[in-house]
Order: C-alpha cells, then sequence, then structure tokens
C-alpha cells in the first residue's frame, strides 16, 4: 500500500457478555493500535488467542473506560500476561491515583492501578496524570496519538466521577484497601484472586503469608443456614477416621464435635483426614474445631475460581494449630495454595503440603488398615 494511503480498523474481539475493541490505523506498513476493555476474566483466553493471531506485540494506547468486570478482569490479565508479551506505550483509565482525594476507586480499578504502577506504565499523560474528563468549559481535550489519528475525550466530567463514591467505597473497603495507599496490599488482594492472574505474570507472587498474624485474624463465623443444613459424616474403619465437614458452619460442627467426644469419653479425636469445612473458608475454620479433632492430613477442595477458597486465614489456623507435621492437601495448585510451599514457613511450623500428581483437582489418599 502507498505510504499516502491509509487504513482505519475496528474489531470487536469475543468479550463474551463484555466489551473488547481493537482499533488499528497506519499508512503504509507500519499499523499502530489500541485496545479498548478486554472482558471478563474467562474470555481472557478466546481475546489473547486472537491478539497472537493478528500478530498483535505492542499497543500505543491501552484504554480502559471503566472498571465493571466484564470490561476490565480482561485487561488485569492482559497488562501481567507475559506469554502475550504486550508492550504498552500508555494507559488510559480512570483509577484512584486520577480521582480527587473524595473520590475512591473500585476494588478492581486498585488491582489494575496496582499493576500498571509496578510496571512502569506511562498513565494518563495527556492529561498530566490527573483523570481523564471534559472539563466544565473550554475545548474536549485530546489524547496525542500519532499518524493522523486524532482521540477526543468526550466523557465523563468531573461531577459524574465524584458521583461514583457512595458506590464504589464499600467494594473497596470490604477487600481490606485504602485509598490509593497501599499498592502492595493491593497486589496481594490480586494474588487472592486466580482467575485475574496468568499462567506467567510479569508480578512476582506475594510476600511469605505471615501464619501467626493470620491466625489470629478472626472473621465472623458463618451463620448461612444452608451451610449450617450440611450433612457431616465421620467415616473410620479399623484405625483410620475421616471427617468429612461439608460446608457446615461453626455454630453447629462445634456442638456436634462436642457430642461425639462426650459419647466417645474423650477430650479429642485424632483424625487421619479432615475435609474441612466450607472449602477452607475463613468463617468455617476455628483453631477451636482443629484443636477438637486434630488430623495427619487436612484436605482442602477448591480452586479458588469464585469465592477465593482456600482463605489465607483458614489455612494459617491449620498450620498453626495442627499436630507437628500435619499434611495440607490441596487439589489445585494455583498462586492461592502453592504460596503454602515456602521452605521457611515449612521449616517453622512443621508441616507438610501435597499438590495433585497430574491432573489439577484429583488427589487421591489411600491408607493400609488391619483387619480386626
Amino acid at each position: 500500500m502507498p505510504d499516502d494511503v491509509g487504513t482505519l480498523a475496528v474489531e470487536l474481539l469475543p468479550a463474551r457478555h463484555g466489551d473488547c475493541i481493537l482499533l488499528s490505523w497506519g499508512f503504509g506498513q507500519h499499523t499502530h493500535r489500541i485496545l479498548v476493555d478486554a472482558g471478563p476474566a474467562f474470555a481472557y483466553r478466546d481475546i489473547a488467542t486472537r491478539l497472537r493471531e493478528i500478530g498483535v506485540h505492542s499497543l500505543d494506547l491501552l484504554v480502559l473506560t471503566h472498571v465493571d468486570a466484564d470490561h476490565v478482569e480482561g485487561i488485569i490479565l492482559a497488562v501481567n500476561d507475559k506469554a502475550l508479551g504486550l508492550e504498552v506505550g500508555e494507559v488510559l483509565f480512570n483509577g484512584a491515583p486520577q480521582l480527587a482525594a473524595d473520590e475512591l476507586a473500585p476494588l478492581h480499578g486498585e488491582l489494575l492501578g496496582a499493576i500498571i504502577a509496578k510496571r512502569a506504565l506511562p498513565w494518563n499523560t495527556a492529561f498530566g496524570g490527573l483523570a481523564a474528563v471534559a472539563p466544565e468549559n473550554g475545548l474536549l481535550p485530546k489524547v496525542p496519538m500519532c499518524c493522523g489519528l486524532s482521540l477526543t475525550v468526550v466523557a465523563p466530567d468531573r461531577e459524574t466521577l465524584r458521583a461514583l463514591r457512595d458506590v464504589w467505597r464499600p467494594a473497596v473497603k470490604a477487600a481490606g484497601l485504602d485509598f490509593c495507599e497501599d499498592e502492595e496490599k493491593a497486589l496481594a488482594v490480586l494474588h487472592e484472586r486466580p482467575r485475574l492472574l496468568p499462567e506467567d505474570g510479569y508480578l512476582s507472587g506475594p510476600a511469605t503469608p505471615n501464619v501467626d498474624d493470620l491466625a489470629r485474624a478472626r472473621s465472623g463465623a458463618d451463620t448461612k443456614i444452608p451451610n449450617a443444613s450440611s450433612i457431616v459424616l465421620l467415616a473410620e474403619l479399623g484405625e483410620r477416621r475421616v471427617l468429612l465437614a461439608g460446608d457446615s458452619t461453626p455454630n453447629v460442627l462445634l456442638p456436634g464435635l462436642n457430642r461425639l467426644l462426650d459419647e466417645r469419653g474423650t477430650g479429642i479425636l485424632p483424625l487421619t483426614a479432615f475435609k474441612l469445612a466450607h472449602h477452607g473458608s475463613a468463617n468455617n475454620v476455628s483453631k477451636e474445631i482443629v484443636q477438637l479433632v486434630p488430623a495427619k492430613h487436612y484436605l482442602f477442595s477448591s480452586n479458588g475460581s469464585y469465592f477465593g477458597h482456600p482463605d489465607d486465614t483458614a489455612v494459617a489456623t491449620v498450620i498453626k494449630f495442627a499436630p507437628t507435621g500435619a499434611e495440607l492437601v490441596f487439589n489445585y495448585a494455583n498462586p492461592r495454595t502453592l504460596q503454602w510451599q515456602d521452605d521457611r514457613l515449612i521449616g517453622d511450623f512443621k508441616y507438610l503440603v501435597r499438590y495433585p500428581d497430574d491432573r489439577d483437582g484429583f488427589v487421591r489418599l489411600t491408607w493400609t488398615v488391619r483387619n480386626g
């Protein structure tokens, strides 16, 4: 194509119920690109595949229009994905640093902001690092782009950004984050959400968990009726005992265990294995439960993709109060569970850890039993 003949193209990428739009333009042989949003996390694989197919290795501009999950989750993955290897010239996104001191960005915005900061990507430079907004007076602002492309910011206005405060504040507080203050804390929260982590990311994992602090941190006990109604079973064969706790809640499980101990005239009941309640939720695992039925193997059944189980607090409670040499058994190996395979923690607290030998989701434990 002659150098004086250009192209402008827009492509909708497979973002399921979300948005992912690739804008391309250029003259001659060189193509420039802007990626606008990147869909929800579960659409990211298809989006990344398409970007690789068409040879997208760099972006002049990466735009996040707003922080709904079906727009932002794929961007969180893309910016942190070594395999995709996107070089990003500039990011346009209104996150916590761009908002006035009385405004808050929501959780996904905090997570993306922490990644952008860690990678030192240029961020809203056309606005001096401040919010990309349409001013009350004067001309609408433009984002400088090369090769003749004009990019004008039509919305939002500053009043709209301020109006987000009351809607977004609970999401940030619920995640234990402070406004625009704690980048490392945001990254730690990110690593608690495996579905927002690529297989090979630019960012290293969070610091080694502090077992003592986590074990002291108590969440509110689960009292949900469906969970409380779980059937809890103790399977026994010979000298082997396996407790399967379903999603049982402490206010039901503890009395049941105490009744069992009273029937058997003992203060504790050692177990061979304990499938912890509610996938290792912090609201279902307590010091009292761990100490009443000490086990050799603690089973955590969850990939963490939806509710983020097992919770760090629950795992730390088991490590802190389980018998010496107890084994943590995870049926998925991901950043949330692999962090416990830490030599220093294992040395300090004398526990073992097991992950699937082959396929994620599958773990089998077998014991010999004496007949009679």
